[in-house]
């Protein structure tokens, strides 16, 4: 994994794929693909300013009742993100985690939104370390990690992977990213400039 951003709806993949559809209207045509068994992760390399936006929404094996969205660049796609989210009043959870062997930049991003509700933690190189908080802290969230003198141990790779998991997401379980449903793609029509 190098950098890879990951949206989690904690609803069934046909509600959230017919708001995606809803949002995207014609801009994006969508694709079914039959389970991809383990193949998930080899599916979306993480593609900084692809020219056409992609992302696909899957229920994992290991999360039968979470959609999954993974797109093709480096923030997730996080404007539609926020706006099915606040249309349509879905709470999600979006991360991004880096591996350090990016050729961008190192960073670890948390985001939750909810109608009545957002959180958002940064914490990146660039080139100096910068950590940003915003909202009132999750139940889960350890905030005396958020005082550490060093700023690149307030959020990492290792904390975010300790938050999914409290919500019930182990990412580092091959189940994870693996699904026997049905996968849905968006393409979108036209190159992004």
């Amino acid at each position: 994994m190098h950098n890879i951003t990951l949206t989690f709806f904690p609803f069934d993949i046909e509600y959230v794929k017919d708001k995606f559809i809803s949002a995207t209207g014609d801009e994006y045509q969508v694709r079914f693909i039959e389970g991809h068994k383990g193949a998930i992760n080899e599916y979306y390399i993480q593609q900084y300013n692809a020219p056409r936006v992609q992302f696909i929404l899957y229920t994992p094996i290991s999360c039968p009742h979470t959609t999954i969205m993974c797109a093709n660049i480096m923030d997730g796609y996080i404007n539609i993100v926020k706006y099915v989210s606040k249309k349509y009043g879905m709470k999600c959870y979006n991360v991004l985690i880096s591996d350090g062997r990016s050729k961008w930049m190192e960073a670890y991003h948390f985001h939750y939104y909810s109608p009545l509700k957002t959180r958002h933690i940064l914490c990146y190189q660039d080139p100096q370390w910068v950590f940003y908080e915003e909202g009132e802290p999750l139940e889960f969230e350890n905030v005396e990690l958020y005082k550490s003198r060093l700023k690149k141990n307030r959020l990492n790779k290792e904390i975010l992977l300790q938050y999914l998991n409290c919500l019930g997401w182990d990412i580092m379980n091959e189940n994870f990213w693996s699904t026997e449903n049905v996968v849905y793609e968006f393409v979108q029509t036209t190159p992004h400039i």
